[in-house]
């Protein structure tokens, strides 16, 4: 499986895995952790903020586990550039 996280804009991360691409928020909500050095679980479609592990599903952006109480903003793309 391959797993890339590439900051595209100020706002916005781009995270594919295994062909599958999302653009999602490029600061988690909890404390504003750097998503783009968060680790990605490939297997659940999941990214986990470095901070304070608060962990997100990549195809709705509910938050699975962690401190955050809101949503990680995602959008998924058709396929990868």
């Amino acid at each position: 499986m391959s797993v890339h996280l590439k900051q595209v804009s100020e706002d916005e991360v781009r995270v594919e895995v295994d062909g599958k691409v999302f653009l999602i928020s490029a600061y988690c909500p909890h404390r504003k952790g750097k998503m783009v050095y968060g680790y990605v679980n490939e297997k659940r479609l999941r990214v986990s903020c470095p901070l304070h592990h608060s962990t997100f599903d990549l195809e709705t952006g509910k938050v699975v586990v962690g401190p955050s109480c809101s949503p990680l903003r995602v959008r998924p793309l058709d396929e990868p550039d």
